[in-house]
């Protein structure tokens, strides 16, 4: 499916809005117009489950009516961005995904979201997303499963699903999503865009609703790697250094595990070699074999930290689980059930495991400037094959969100080289920097890398 609309780059955006070539409202009205094809009620897509059109409307005239006078309306000036909805939305009503269990309506804005909208951004409305966070397709039992805008009869990914579609079919150029075991990096592979997680612990994550208190972090889906450092500025993630002279490398080393490629489908691993041998024709660049912490181990203490971290909040935020039967769909009541069969103690032996595989990723990093591993075995899921295909997405993707670095997910794909959007493409890449090395990160993947841009 081709894009409703192309958009320019968020500078651009920014800049055509700021001199009047366009206005702030006329990006708003083109994306809500976009927008209002997939609801709901929409029989292509139910990517967004509320559409503010008022209140965007409103605050696209107040920014209009600011340039009129001359005063500044922020970097991300006039450009309308979707919310997935774990993120409270003063006066709208926050699901999670999971109506019939959760609908709580916002006090305030959550910070990662005032943020953006004190940088002159515009929300426009509340994107799809798996129950609870929980999942890496882009399932929904209550507002319906979000497609792949590439493949037919497979899905987005997820959780960040609807943030993610509504990025790759240009409805908005932007979207803010969240990212425990990969739901940020997943769906902006198989939707063809890029999606970054920030560095644990860069922000407050306050007013988002909890999957892992210990993992969860919030950040965008975007078009490219210029529109990825763009709308971190520096405001988003305060913690990450600046990119200057002194700390922009001339050559870069690449960490990675050969083992990672084991469990993967072969055409995922042809993809991924041709990769390396694609950007190792760069003097600059060279990959390093590593022999990484154990990724099954992390997986399974990350599994155990999140599933009884969202259990607690869970039973603060809802109640007894078992209250609960006919309004969870099954991954979620699945989990849930699981999680109260677990013993106290194994949640403290998995915080004890957790800080070892961190410090072991850490130390990685020491030898090189940063890290590559596939990001899924397999390309996008088919609906029909659901559930048995959602079990293996996490074996990569969960571990390496778990080492709490800064990554990058997005297709294996170099145009200049004729890899395109197939199923092995989209499986997508990671790539991992140092703590709070955001900005030096994407300068290198765009830099060295061939990046699509």
């Amino acid at each position: 499916m081709q894009p409703y609309h192309h958009w320019p780059s968020l500078k651009n955006i920014t800049l055509e809005v700021k001199n009047g070539t366009r206005s702030a409202r006329s990006q708003v009205e083109r994306a809500l117009s976009l927008a209002k094809q997939e609801t709901l009620d929409s029989s292509i897509s139910p990517t967004f489950i509320y559409l503010d059109v008022e209140g965007a409307l409103a605050m696209a005239d107040a920014i209009d009516a600011k340039i009129k006078r001359g005063e500044d309306c922020g970097n991300l000036c006039g450009i309308p961005f979707a919310v997935k909805d774990n993120i409270d939305w003063l006066g709208l009503v926050t699901t999670a995904g999971s109506p019939k269990a959760y609908s709580k309506k916002a006090s305030k804005n959550a910070p990662v979201l005032q943020g953006l909208i004190d940088r002159g951004a515009i929300p426009i409305g509340k994107a799809n997303m798996n129950e609870w966070a929980v999942g890496l397709t882009g399932e929904n039992a209550h507002f319906g499963n979000i497609p792949n805008p590439h493949l037919e009869g497979c899905l987005s990914g997820g959780s960040s699903s609807g943030s993610a579609r509504a990025v790759a079919i240009g409805i908005v150029p932007m979207a803010l999503g969240s990212d425990t075991g990969g739901s940020i990096r997943m769906p902006a592979a198989w939707c063809g865009i890029v999606g970054l997680r920030p560095s644990s612990e860069s922000f407050s994550l306050d007013g988002v609703v909890p999957r892992s208190r210990s993992l969860d972090a919030v950040g965008p889906l975007v078009n490219s790697l210029e529109d990825c450092d763009y709308f971190l500025g520096s405001a988003f993630t305060p913690k990450s250094s600046p990119l200057t002279p002194e700390n922009i490398p001339k050559s870069i080393k690449i960490g990675w595990d050969p083992r990672l490629l084991e469990g993967i489908e072969a055409p995922v691993r042809k993809v991924f070699i041709q990769f390396m041998d694609n950007a190792q024709a760069n003097p600059a660049v060279s990959f390093v074999e590593q022999t990484w912490p154990s990724f099954a181990a992390a997986t399974d203490c990350a599994m155990t930290i999140l599933q009884m971290e969202f259990l607690n909040d869970f039973k603060v935020l809802c109640g007894e689980v078992e209250l609960f039967t006919e309004h969870l769909g099954k991954p979620v009541m699945n989990e849930l059930r699981h999680s109260v069969s677990l013993e106290p103690e194994v949640l403290t032996k998995a915080y004890e495991q957790l800080l070892q595989f961190r410090q072991g990723m850490d130390n990685l990093l020491s030898s090189v400037d940063m890290l590559a591993l596939p990001l899924t075995p397999c390309g996008p899921v088919e609906a029909a094959k659901l559930p048995g295909a959602a079990k293996p997405l996490r074996e990569l993707s969960l571990a390496m969100g778990a080492s709490g670095l800064p990554i990058i997910g997005m297709p294996i794909f170099s145009a200049k080289h004729g890899l395109g959007l197939t199923p092995p493409s989209l499986a997508g890449v990671q790539f991992v920097g140092q703590q709070f090395q955001e900005h030096k990160l994407i300068y290198m993947v765009k830099t060295y890398l061939d990046a699509p841009s």
